[in-house]
């Protein structure tokens, strides 16, 4: 299956010019924003661009929608080149941009649809039955003819959202689609993207945030940016394989066994208490932990439970950022 989505080896320096560089010649900063950066995105995948502020992700972002002309390498969308079949990209494609003021505000939210529906080159007809369509699905038809200064940010977010399917778009480009948005909003929009754009329109998206939660929640897989380059990428599995030295395990233990550990020989990553029991925790291989267990319990400390500790996001991310630092 071909990627819908493939980027190699892609590059962007910007050039910083001030007055000092025009009337005193001084020689222009650069600004070195993607350096080699490499991912493909499969169809029907939500695949997520992670990264701090300044990591590079919206210069990525721009390239795809067209917005942006990169230095060098091979981008494609659809198997389209953005720089060389513009005009096909932008057929396949729909950029979610939650700033508000990409909306005319004084306008109505089905004004402001047939407006950008016009730019489509939609026909009067068509175009009407789309964007009646459009906010009808979105749950905005009692909003339709409310100005969109009146919209609170979750409304604005679905109006965002119907302005980039006018198109009927392959794939959707969400650049920090939460921002914004309080957490009520965030997650009714998560779980509107989910539902509705990939589970029953099938689109495409590739999700860029720096919202570790939220990339945990999303996408299938994710490619980690740090100073313009993809420091990794994969699936959530193998990202944590990537940090791994032996899995980390919970035992829960009676309050009174707490010295009992360390006689044991056991060193804790850390203990805790935790509901009138103590818990901690320990560094191990799999096949090792039956032997741990019955270690403890021969030197008299009761076991209640034993658990593997999933490694969560934000420690692959930590982690691979300061190795890359």
């Amino acid at each position: 299956m071909s990627p819908v989505i493939e980027l190699k080896e892609v590059t962007k320096t910007f050039v910083n010019r001030t007055w000092r560089t025009v009337l005193l010649r001084k020689k222009p900063e650069r600004t070195r924003a993607l350096d080699g950066a490499s991912f493909s995105v499969q169809p029907g995948e939500v695949f997520g661009l992670l990264g701090p502020n300044g990591a590079g992700k919206t210069t990525l972002i721009k390239i795809l929608a067209t917005l942006v002309i990169h230095d060098s390498g091979f981008a494609r969308i659809c198997g389209h080149d953005p720089c060389q079949e513009a005009h096909l990209v932008r057929q396949k494609l729909g950029l979610i941009n939650t700033s508000e003021r990409s909306f005319y505000w004084r306008l109505t939210g089905k004004q402001n649809l047939d407006f950008f529906a016009s730019l489509y080159n939609l026909p009067g007809s068509a175009r009407a039955r789309r964007v009646n369509e459009l906010l009808e699905w979105l749950g905005l038809e009692e909003k339709a003819d409310i100005p969109f200064m009146k919209y609170s940010s979750g409304q604005q977010q679905r109006l965002a959202i119907g302005r980039s399917l006018l198109g009927d778009p392959q794939v959707l480009l969400m650049d920090e689609p939460t921002r914004s948005l309080d957490p009520v909003a965030a997650s009714e929009f998560r779980a509107f993207t989910r539902e509705e754009l990939i589970k029953k329109q099938g689109k495409t998206v590739l999700w860029c945030t720096h919202n570790l939660k939220e990339a945990e929640e999303m996408c299938d897989r994710l490619a980690i940016v740090h100073k313009g380059k993809v420091i990794a990428s994969g699936s959530m599995p193998h990202m944590r394989s990537l940090i791994e030295e032996g899995s980390s395990y919970r035992i829960r233990i009676d309050r009174g066994s707490a010295n009992k550990v360390r006689e044991a020989g056991l060193i804790p990553v850390r203990m805790f208490q935790n509901n009138g029991y103590i818990e901690f925790e320990v560094k191990a291989k799999e096949e090792n932990i039956p032997s741990v267990l019955q270690h403890l319990v021969s030197n008299g400390v009761q076991v209640y439970t034993c658990r593997q500790k999933e490694i969560d996001l934000e420690e692959v991310f930590e982690k691979l950022v300061k190795d890359e630092s």
